[in-house]
């Protein structure tokens, strides 16, 4: 369902109109997914790590090994993790990729610090690229209700690539339909 539903209809430049503006700005904005997440809902998110495992580099879409300066033999990491409440409800579910030596801050598995927050932390400056964005189903991977999500690639100032495709819950980030 990626990309499509009902009455929803991308722009020239991608944006879907029929969207909530608050939906528009999280999928199109180029900052920090996470600090406008906690304004959106307004409290802190954690970040639950499900998995994360080192992968072959050929396993992954030529795009994102191109977008992450990966040759076909390395072995990037794979991260499985979702942004948290304090309450526990998922905000996000989150797909995110990286080069576990560049990125050697990243491959603690048991820091709850959301992306976005550690980055700023680090005074790290970052510039997001939007890969895509649109629609797809809560939960990820499911039929079920439609949603929002987000891919792009961070990069930092130190010359680090990190791959991050982001699926928002609907009960969050609103969309028609649900």
């Amino acid at each position: 369902m990626e990309n499509s539903a009902l009455g929803i209809h991308r722009t020239a430049r991608g944006t879907f109109m029929e969207l909530p503006p608050q939906t528009r700005m999280l999928l199109e904005s180029e900052g920090s997914t996470t600090i406008l997440l906690e304004s959106l809902i307004a409290c802190r998110l954690t970040v639950r790590v499900d998995s994360q495992l080192p992968v072959d580099a050929g396993s992954l879409d030529r795009r994102i090994r191109d977008e992450l300066g990966l040759s076909p033999h390395a072995k990037p990491v794979l991260r499985r993790s979702a942004l948290l409440t304090p309450a526990g409800d998922v905000v996000s579910s989150n797909r995110v990729v990286f080069d576990g030596a560049a990125v050697p801050w990243l491959a603690d598995s048991q820091d709850s610090t959301p992306l976005g927050r550690e980055l700023r932390a680090r005074n790290s400056m970052q510039h997001r690229v939007i890969l895509d964005n649109g629609l797809a189903s809560w939960p990820p991977g499911g039929a079920g209700t439609p949603c929002a999500f987000k891919e792009y690639i961070i990069n930092c100032s130190d010359g680090s690539r990190i791959h991050l495709h982001e699926t928002f819950s609907p009960h969050f980030v609103p969309v028609p339909g649900r």
